[in-house]
């Protein structure tokens, strides 16, 4: 069940994330759980600009970080987690998140492309109610 402080959170989170570069993290408000950033694109600061009470770095793989923190917090209620991240990193993490409950609720493609035209992705991925089908 959705409740009402997950609704606030996301009125004022969702629309400053929509704005892209991991800059715009160091802006959001203290709406995310937690925060996962892809070293792949540069996000390799020490955290101490960013608000969210846990910084999770990843290099594309995100088996541990599932096994380790997110299956666990998953099983209960509550937990949005923002990110930056690979489009395939997002994909499993995508999959994982539905079959808990949760869904990417924002994504946005950010500049910076590789050599092969793959650039990182901003998302959040929160709760759903079980009503919602998506």
């Amino acid at each position: 069940m959705i409740t009402r402080r997950e609704v606030m959170k996301w009125g004022a989170v969702a629309p400053v994330l929509l704005g892209g570069a991991h800059s715009a993290f160091a802006k959001a408000p203290q709406g995310l759980d937690a925060l996962v950033l892809d070293r792949r694109f540069g996000s390799d600061s020490d955290g101490a600009d960013l608000r969210a009470p846990r910084v999770y770095r990843i290099d594309g793989d995100v088996t541990a970080l599932w096994y380790d923190v997110l299956d666990p917090v998953w099983r209960k209620p509550g937990f949005v987690l923002g990110g930056i991240t690979g489009r395939d990193a997002l994909f499993v993490l995508e999959v994982l998140a539905a079959d808990r409950g949760r869904r990417v609720v924002s994504r946005k493609a950010l500049p910076a492309g590789d050599d092969e035209g793959e650039g990182p992705v901003s998302w959040v991925i929160a709760p759903v109610h079980p009503s919602v089908r998506a």
